[in-house]
């Protein structure tokens, strides 16, 4: 996932983007995203700005029932390539990367956008049962057997 400085045309065009990125955000998350789309660069004078949504899909655990699933997830995009090397310049929340010529590695700022854009909650289905809080049976496939508690009645008015 590289960008060419030198071969970039001025003006407007568009980046394909095809690639594994490993997120590293922990166990139970995804431990790499393949991501894929395409960008839209504006190469000025100083700088060339690449933004778009990109695709990313991996295999992720389900926070209720604990199995694995594939998950797909958008990506937005908001980077800048300065070639000003020795500038002070900052974005806000702009990516911000400086080089002034030659092949400029996207994989670390892709990894960046990917990893902040990943699902809080990542649920195989939304009817998910999860599991039992007595057994551990995954009430997905059935129910458990357990014998529920009698509920203690100043509970009974709470969702």
């Amino acid at each position: 996932m590289y960008l060419d400085l030198d071969r970039t045309p001025a003006g407007r065009s568009e980046l394909d983007v095809t690639g594994t990125v490993a997120l590293g955000l922990g166990e139970g998350y995804a431990p790499e995203a393949t991501i894929s789309g395409e960008l839209t660069l504006q190469n000025l004078e100083s700088r060339v700005l690449a933004s778009g949504t990109l695709a990313a899909s991996g295999m992720a655990e389900c926070a209720r029932c604990l199995s694995a699933f594939a998950l797909s997830w958008e990506v937005p995009v908001d980077l800048m390539v300065l070639r000003d090397t020795h500038s002070e310049e900052t974005e806000g929340e702009t990516l911000l990367i400086l080089q002034r010529d030659g092949e400029v590695d996207l994989s670390e700022s892709l990894r960046e956008c990917a990893a902040l854009a990943y699902p809080q909650t990542t649920v195989c289905r939304e009817d998910c049962r999860g599991l039992c809080a007595s057994c551990g049976a995954d009430l997905n496939d059935g129910p458990c057997g357990c014998v529920e508690e009698p509920v203690d009645p100043r509970w009974e008015g709470l969702p």
